[in-house]
């Protein structure tokens, strides 16, 4: 239990907080944050940059 409050006592240095108390809500959060992720400017550049090229170049 110590070692989960020493863990806990630094919940503020994360970009997220999910808290288990509901396994399917956090569950749901959990892929949500996934999903959010994978729609980060900087991935969708990265893996649309030749289609988002051509567009604008059109």
């Amino acid at each position: 239990m110590a070692q989960a409050v020493a863990e806990m006592s630094h919940y503020a240095e994360y970009d997220y907080l999910i808290v288990n108390d509901d396994f399917d809500t956090a569950l749901s959060d959990l892929k949500t944050i996934i999903r959010a992720e994978r729609l980060r400017m900087s991935r969708q550049k990265q893996r649309h940059d030749a289609l988002i090229s051509k567009l604008l170049a059109d």
